[in-house]
């Protein structure tokens, strides 16, 4: 399912969970995870990241909002990752890959290579540009046991589409309507929905150290001697 020439970017999980005992959407994260990230997180082959909860994959999970309504996205059979065909998401990203440490700042260029990748835009926002809100780490299932989200908020003046809508669809919708499918999102945006825009949650954005952590995060580089 998954090519063993494709290298991902992870970290220990042993060393997130000794961060965070609580799983699921958190929004209060403590400081040393964007501190530390970028010297605890080194490249390994997919199929390895996938069957070993050991590693957790880093994924940016950027939010769409415009004029208070999220950019949902239904990926169709025609996309590649099957696990999400058919169900409805409110976030974007990915994988980081070598490549993006190749561009200099790996957490900005894989951050923007994903959105480029999946919306209409030949600008998109780097790590400084996005606002942090939270993580997910969560155990519900086994996709979920080995990634960990970065969880962004990008909030544009106007609309922006999704570029390959041969393979997904993208609509934007309110709080309330989302509400309403609740059941047909996929589980990381379910966690999402409760956590920070269901009517009974508590909404926060990232304050003090864990909030500047995050943006000094952006500005270091992955070296070979950091690499655990």
């Amino acid at each position: 399912m998954f090519s063993s020439e494709e290298q991902v970017l992870v970290v220990n999980s042993d060393w997130i969970h000794s961060l965070h005992q609580t799983r699921g959407f958190l929004l209060a994260i403590h400081p040393d995870v964007f501190r530390d990230l970028p010297g605890r997180a080194f490249f390994i082959d997919r199929p390895t990241a996938e069957a070993d909860p050991g590693y957790r994959q880093v994924i940016p999970y950027v939010l769409v909002k415009h004029n208070g309504m999220y950019l949902t996205v239904t990926r169709h059979r025609t996309q590649g990752e099957e696990r999400l065909h058919d169900k409805m998401s409110f976030g974007i990203g990915g994988h980081i890959n070598p490549v993006d440490e190749a561009r200099g700042n790996f957490l900005d260029a894989g951050l923007r290579r994903e959105l480029s990748e999946e919306l209409d835009i030949d600008d998109p926002p780097g790590w400084d540009d996005l606002e942090p809100i939270g993580l997910i780490c969560d155990d519900t299932d086994e996709v979920s046991q080995v990634h960990l989200g970065i969880v962004l908020r990008w909030d544009v003046n106007d609309p922006v589409k999704i570029r390959e809508t041969d393979k997904m669809h993208g609509e934007y919708l309110t709080p309330a309507a989302i509400g309403a499918i609740r059941d047909c999102l996929e589980n990381w945006s379910r966690l999402v929905y409760d956590g920070l825009i269901s009517p009974s949650a508590r909404p926060d954005v990232l304050v003090g150290e864990a909030r500047e952590a995050y943006h000094s995060a952006g500005s270091k580089l992955l070296h070979e001697d950091q690499k655990e």
